[in-house]
């Protein structure tokens, strides 16, 4: 099989799963989660029932893809932030821009974002799960960025940080989840305590 051909395949494969996904998002917002099959959805991205479970093991594992790209992108974007060192620039802000912007994507349906964490929650802790330990050792390269840049104490664990940061990110973003009475914006209020930590981390 030539070169052209094996990458012609691939991007067949990768154009049927984005298509897979696509159908089951539109779905979950339009029924619910729950009152979603897999038969809708192959049937509404035109594929087999057994086309999907190829590339989805079971209904969940299209939410643990969308956490995949969400990846992506964060790391595309950090890696740019990052970059930015050499010229003094201040990173802190526009690193925590970054990450609370993905917040926005929960605030779009909050029903829909309980799976979604749910899903994440499954594997969060495990230390096998490729993509959470990819979103760990993002936010161990951020924080060892902070502290190559001055804004960040250098006795400062990185590894420990992250753990703290993500569990203040993912600790507010279950109780917004959870208390859609608490009377708070999310991203408001993943600023103001993700800054907090992020002063205590602080240079002096």
């Amino acid at each position: 099989m030539t070169g052209t051909e094996l990458s012609r395949r691939e991007r067949k494969k990768e154009e049927t799963k984005e298509r897979i996904f696509a159908a089951a998002f539109s779905l979950f917002k339009e029924k619910g989660f729950e009152a979603t099959t897999v038969d809708d959805i192959s049937a509404k991205a035109d594929v087999a029932k057994g086309t999907f479970f190829n590339y989805f093991p079971r209904k969940e594992s299209v939410l643990g893809y969308l956490n995949e790209l969400w990846l992506l992108e964060a790391e595309e974007q950090a890696e740019a932030i990052l970059a930015e060192r050499p010229s003094g620039a201040k990173l802190g802000a526009k690193l925590l821009d970054m990450f609370t912007s993905f917040a926005s994507a929960y605030e779009e349906d909050r029903a829909l974002s309980k799976h979604v964490i749910m899903e994440w929650m499954k594997r969060a802790y495990s230390g096998t799960d490729d993509t959470c330990v990819r979103w760990h050792n993002l936010g161990v390269r951020v924080l060892k960025g902070l502290q190559e840049s001055g804004e960040v104490r250098s006795d400062i664990d990185p590894e420990r940080a992250e753990f703290v940061l993500g569990s203040v990110y993912m600790g507010t973003l279950m109780m917004w989840l959870d208390r859609p009475d608490a009377g708070f914006g999310l991203r408001d209020e993943l600023r103001r305590r993700m800054t907090m930590v992020i002063e205590g981390l602080a240079a002096r």
